[in-house]
Order: structure tokens, then C-alpha cells, then sequence
């Protein structure tokens, strides 16, 4: 009895490796046609249910993050990670959300600067925001921390991302700055410019004023010691004045001849 070919295409393969090799070269070549594909197929597979499990992912952190709850937005932006070849950056972001409502700024630094490596230009905006807030959180910390050298650097790290912005920024009602993403980085830039002069200027002493005298040097040990001697000295003579002062005071005034 023979096999035809369209018959054969759905034995199972164990079944299809005993058959003559006589029998189908055009049916093996379609088997090693599907097995070579088979890889493919499976990942088109992951990434359309990844895509359908995406939107959930991230309406759960989104959910969580309005409700304040920093370990729900954490463990929803971990599971967004997860197999995620698209919008890789998002994971990231709401993961540095997470860390924000937990108050880690070190980690939630960590991820927004990954989500700002991922994020397409044109949706990099409001992960730059989130980068420069973070950075100014953690220069105020070193700053009352007594480590001024470390909150200047911060603060000089997040004024250079928001020097790096594109001009899409800034630019009214664009797809980057439609939640005020502009104004945001432009407000972080001036408080992180007078955060770093303050921080330069503690430490120095204060310019004095044009009235006020300058401060006088102590006297030699030398000349200090005659101006105590010429003290003493005046301070015994005005006992003597005194002291003859009451004498006269005491005795009675002399009587002279009167001319007339």
C-alpha cells in the first residue's frame, strides 16, 4: 500500500522516519521546512501573548502607583520585564516608580536611567523628568548629610539631563511634553542652579559690608606690655591729683592783702 505525500505530512515523525527514503523527497523537505520554523513560530507566539498580557502589566502598575502602594508598582513593573521585546523601557520606569514610593531613590535612580537608555526619543521626556527629580532628592539627602561634594555632583548630574533634552521637550503640545514634561525640567534646572550655588557658597565667609572697619591685629607682646606699664603709671598719677585735690579742698584758703 503507498502513501501519498499529503498523507504522509501529518504522520508523526517517528512514524515518518521508518518509511522508505524512497518514498517522498518532496515530503521530507517540507518536514525539515517545519522543523526549521518551529523556532519561529514558538516565538511569535510568546511575543503576541506577551503583547496581550502587556496592557494588563501596566495598567496594574498604573493602578498601583495612583494608589500609592510602592511594592504593588515595583512587582508590576518587574512582571512588564519579563519576556518583554517591546517597549523594554517601561518595566524600568514603573519599577523606578516603585522604588520612588518606597523612598530607595538610589534604586529608583538606577532604573530610570536604564528607562532613559531604552526610551525611544520621542517618549524619553517624562523618564528625564523622573531622572532629574530623583537626582535633586538624592543631592538634598547628601547635602543635610554633611556631604557637600556629593550633592554638588548631583546636582550638576541632573542639570546636564535636563541640558540633554531634544527640543520636542519643551516644544508646546508635541508628544514629549504633553503633561508638562517642559516646564517640569525647566523648574528642576532653576532649583538645581540655586541648590548649587547655595552648596558652593557654604563653607565661605560672607563679603563685608563697605562701612565696616576692618579688624584690627593684635599688638606685638612688646608694645603690649608698655601700653600696660603707661597705664599704670597714668592710673598713679590720677591717685596723686586726687588725693592732693582733697588736701586743699581740706585746709582753709590763704588771706591776702587787699589793694584797696
Amino acid at each position: 500500500m503507498s502513501i501519498d505525500n499529503d498523507r504522509a505530512a501529518s504522520l508523526p515523525e517517528t512514524l515518518l522516519e521508518t518509511l522508505p527514503e524512497t518514498l517522498s523527497p518532496r515530503l521530507r523537505r517540507r518536514r525539515k521546512l517545519l522543523l526549521a520554523s518551529a523556532p519561529v513560530a514558538l516565538a511569535a507566539l510568546v511575543v503576541a501573548v506577551k503583547l496581550l498580557s502587556l496592557p494588563i502589566s501596566a495598567g496594574q502598575a498604573e493602578n498601583a502607583y495612583a494608589a500609592g502602594q510602592g511594592e504593588g508598582t515595583l512587582k508590576a513593573g518587574q512582571a512588564m520585564g519579563v519576556l518583554n521585546m517591546v517597549e523594554r523601557y517601561k518595566a524600568h520606569f514603573a519599577q523606578g516608580d516603585g522604588h520612588v514610593l518606597r523612598g530607595d531613590f538610589v534604586a529608583a535612580q538606577e532604573q530610570f536611567a536604564a528607562a532613559l537608555d531604552l526610551a525611544p526619543v520621542n517618549e524619553s521626556c517624562k523618564v528625564r523628568v523622573n531622572l532629574v527629580l530623583t537626582l535633586e532628592k538624592l543631592g538634598e539627602a547628601k547635602e543635610k548629610a554633611g556631604d557637600p561634594a556629593s550633592a554638588q555632583a548631583l546636582f550638576a548630574q541632573g542639570s546636564d539631563v535636563v541640558a540633554q533634552a531634544p527640543r520636542d521637550c519643551f516644544t508646546p503640545n508635541s508628544e514629549n511634553n504633553k503633561d508638562g514634561e517642559g516646564d517640569a525640567l525647566k523648574d528642576a534646572q532653576k532649583r538645581l542652579a540655586e541648590k548649587q550655588a547655595a552648596v558652593q557658597g557654604d563653607g565661605q565667609e560672607p563679603p563685608k559690608s563697605g562701612g565696616e572697619a576692618p579688624a584690627q591685629e593684635p599688638a606685638p607682646a612688646g608694645k603690649l606690655e608698655q601700653l600696660q606699664k603707661n597705664g599704670q603709671q597714668a592710673q598713679k598719677e590720677r591717685s596723686k591729683s586726687d588725693k592732693l585735690s582733697d588736701e586743699l579742698s581740706n585746709n582753709e584758703p590763704e588771706q591776702f592783702a587787699k589793694p584797696w
